[in-house]
């Protein structure tokens, strides 16, 4: 890999004109192994334009999704009006869900029901998002407590059950297809738990209306989304309804404009954007110098979760084998996505990334803004993210060979001036964008899971084996069946 530290010295210009700004972020890419001239050719005409094709595709309801014949409107679902994104039944549909999100999300936030707790059912992008914006911007305002219901975890929702009073919980049910087994199995247990009054107090997000119907939400109730909304970009749908009722209506609007400039800033400045220079920079990263991960280490602690919700966005849309023809790719494609909350990793990983063997691209993000009565607090996060930046790049030498660090790890930092719905809003998006333009950089459909499916589809076989009613689907697993058939 090309010595960071060398570029450093030599082009000391790098450290501003790397620099890719947006209305609330400042992505700073200086310390990456490119040098200027390899920089200002990726913003060249004739590097954007095949780029600046995609996304007008994009924008204007192209078949991106090839393999299942959809295109990818999400930002239809945050667009001021969605009409000028979608056809005119989506559009409708995408205004409706969202007024009645805000009016129930509202009169939960200002406590005019009698519901005190709200449990949360949904997997994968319908807990992802919904769970970081709330964690992110939880003001601790609202009359209402959410619990996210995620994994099936018996002992969680028995102990939830066991303190919890029916007649102050709602439940909400985020599942597109409203069939994804997590979800509805917890989901059957809540709404018997719930007694004869739990139409009232259920709520459901998904693309399959008549099944939330069939399964007893009452129809003002169900928050019907598009078809075209994908899992891991169904945070700005009424997936959200959740994250809205904890925020409040002002908040959650703010954090749908948020997203929208950078929705804007894509159109209208692409070559400017956070979004296209970190696609650029992680496809140099990737292809050319062989990075197989990408850590994302968030010393604005708010954001501790982003690194969970980026693990689906980027490794669920780019870990693809084949190109849009269906022939094998042409050189490696999605990073192993890991990160966490920075200090608290400081004390467990961050060991590896300064003396192991292996260099890890870093992305670190921060905020400037204390909480008023502890600066203190901010500045020490600060300075851990400075120091950490400048370690990795630039290591240390000592006499003592196990004191030295090699140095050398990439490292891109996004800085806010304050994380709030707004910045929090236009960072998703941001990340949402750079991984489409990768796509199309590498030519992989950033839209379909079919491993995911693939996964799905044998855990059905395997239930029914274990349950006795057909045989091992695996012959390799036979032994391990029985004898879990025999534990059981």
């Amino acid at each position: 890999m090309t010595d960071i530290r060398d570029l450093l010295a030599r082009e000391p210009e790098r450290v501003h004109a790397m620099l890719a700004q947006s209305a609330h972020w400042r992505a700073d890419f200086s310390r990456i192994p490119l040098d200027l001239n390899q920089w200002q050719a990726l913003i060249a005409a004739d590097a954007l334009e095949p780029v600046q094709r995609a996304v007008q595709a994009l924008f204007a309801g192209g078949i991106v999704n090839p393999s299942e014949r959809q295109p990818a409107l999400h930002m239809a679902l945050r667009a001021d009006d969605p009409a000028t994104l979608c056809r005119s039944e989506d559009s409708a549909q995408v205004r409706d869900a969202r007024d009645r999100l805000l009016d129930y999300a509202g009169r939960l936030y200002r406590g005019e029901t009698p519901i005190q707790t709200i449990l949360h059912a949904g997997i994968g992008g319908s807990d992802l998002g919904p769970r970081l914006v709330t964690e992110a911007l939880d003001p601790g305002d609202s009359a209402v407590e959410i619990e996210w219901l995620t994994t099936l975890d018996a002992r969680r929702i028995r102990r939830l059950l066991d303190r919890l009073d029916p007649a102050t919980t709602g439940l909400v049910i985020a599942s597109k297809s409203f069939s994804t087994v997590e979800t509805l199995t917890q989901a059957r247990v809540i709404r018997d738990w719930l007694g004869d009054e739990a139409g009232a107090r259920i709520w459901a997000a998904t693309a399959n209306p008549e099944r939330a119907v069939e399964f007893g939400v009452v129809p003002e109730h169900v928050l019907a989304f598009p078809g075209w909304t994908g899992g891991r970009y169904s945070l700005w749908s009424s997936v959200g309804f959740s994250a809205a009722a904890r925020l409040g209506p002002e908040r959650w609007q703010a954090l749908l404009a948020g997203a929208r400039a950078a929705d804007r800033q894509l159109l209208e400045q692409l070559a400017e954007s956070p979004a296209f220079a970190l696609a650029q920079a992680l496809d140099r990263l990737v292809r050319e110098h062989g990075c197989a991960t990408l850590g994302v280490v968030s010393y604005a602690p708010e954001l501790r979760l982003l690194a969970e919700f980026l693990q689906q966005l980027v490794m669920e849309s780019l870990g693809k084998g084949v190109d849009l023809a269906n022939r094998p790719v042409a050189g490696p494609t999605s990073p192993l996505v890991f990160g966490g909350a920075g200090t608290d990793l400081q004390h467990s990983l961050f060991q590896a990334l300064h003396q192991g063997t292996t260099r890890h691209p870093m992305v670190l993000i921060g905020s400037v803004e204390p909480v008023a009565g502890l600066e203190d607090w901010q500045r020490e996060q600060l300075a851990h993210l400075l120091g950490q930046a400048s370690a990795l790049v630039h290591g240390r030498q000592a006499e003592r060979p196990e004191q030295t660090l090699p140095g050398n790890n990439p490292v891109i930092t996004l800085l806010t001036r304050r994380v709030d719905a707004e910045a929090v809003g236009e960072l998703i998006a941001q990340f949402e964008h750079a991984v489409y333009l990768l796509s199309v950089l590498w030519q992989i459909n950033a839209f379909d899971q079919w491993g995911v499916e693939e996964g799905k589809r044998l855990a059905g076989e395997f239930r029914a084996a274990l349950a006795g009613e057909r045989d091992c689907p695996d012959a390799s697993l036979t032994e391990l069946l029985q004898w879990l058939r025999e534990a059981h």
